[in-house]
């Protein structure tokens, strides 16, 4: 079906005598495909009517193009579109901005996606559903600009508020995704698994207790069934459990253990390394199977299937 569409695109836009009715009918269909998640699609046919464009339609072009781009994984190509629709000053600039805010986020600017935010949280007009999403976006943006508790108390507040939509389910799904990552980020930052004393002993108890409640935090996140930001709760969780294991197993056998002591302190580290390691195999491979059932193509599903593969193939290696 897309397909059909495709040529009909493309064949409307070499059929129109002025360009200006195909130009129009190709912007209505790249809408119709983006909405259908065809991003592949939709940018094909852009690119079809790519210099026709008159500046009447130009902000609407720029604008499907960036998003196009973003939704084929490709934030650093939607940037300078968005921004242009921004500077432009006419047709989509709120839209573009809130945009750029996720983009700048994925690009790992933080505070540029914040600042992008503070603007558009000024602006008045903006019905109630409209603000649900402007809210958790701000507080997201503030979660990624490194102003954390001001962020999280602003996004568990975004969410409440939220819950009774409809709507912003890939939003909600992402500040839940936060809000989880935060319980391993959180002790991580602060602790490390070296062995020996009682203090070492306090950093394994809250690593144990950080991963039971990225666990719990990770079933709001999967009832969104946004599956984008379910596989990078999985992917997140999985790495957790390896990363614990690695630093149990590399951690300094504590001084005062006799050498046969020792031995049985290495033997239970390692078991407990090999219990992470299968429970990790077990989330990775979730996200996988959930790929494969919704037919979901994201990057991170290649990463699932690398990491899942190596732990299975180091579990036989070392017999299970």
């Amino acid at each position: 079906m897309i397909g059909l569409a495709l040529v009909a695109a493309l064949s409307v836009a070499a059929r129109a005598d002025d360009g200006i009715s195909g130009v129009t009918d190709v912007l209505v269909l790249a809408e119709q495909m983006r909405k259908s998640g065809a991003p592949g699609n939709c940018h094909e046919i852009l690119m079809s009517i790519d210099g026709m464009v008159a500046d009447a339609e130009l902000s609407d072009y720029l604008y499907l193009r960036a998003f196009c781009s973003e939704l084929a994984w490709n934030s650093a190509a939607a940037k300078p579109d968005y921004e242009e629709v921004i500077a432009r000053g006419k047709q989509r600039v709120s839209e573009a901005r809130f945009r750029l805010a996720l983009v700048l986020e994925d690009l790992g600017d933080g505070h540029g996606a914040l600042q992008q935010m503070v603007i558009l949280h000024k602006n008045e007009g903006w019905d109630l559903t409209d603000q649900v999403g402007v809210n958790l976006e701000r507080a997201l943006a503030q979660v990624a600009a490194g102003k954390r508790k001001r962020g999280l108390e602003n996004l568990e507040t975004a969410l409440i508020v939220a819950q009774s939509w409809d709507k912003h389910s890939w939003l909600r799904a992402k500040a839940h995704y936060v809000l989880m990552d935060q319980h391993l980020a959180a002790v991580e930052r602060v602790t490390a698994v070296k062995g020996g004393d009682k203090k070492e002993a306090a950093a394994v108890t809250a690593r144990v207790k950080a991963l039971s409640e990225a666990q719990e935090a990770l079933l709001p996140l999967v009832a969104t069934q946004e599956p984008e930001w379910i596989l990078h709760g999985l992917y997140r969780l999985g790495s957790a459990y390896v990363e614990f294991g690695d630093e149990l197993v590399a951690a300094k056998v504590p001084a005062r253990l006799s050498e046969t002591e020792a031995g049985f302190y290495r033997e239970e580290v390692e078991r407990q390394r090999r219990s992470l390691r299968q429970k990790a195999s077990h989330v990775f491979d979730q996200g996988v199977q959930l790929s494969l059932r919704l037919q979901f193509e994201s990057p991170l599903v290649a990463r699932l299937v690398l990491e899942r593969d190596k732990i299975d193939a180091a579990l036989q290696a070392n017999g299970g």
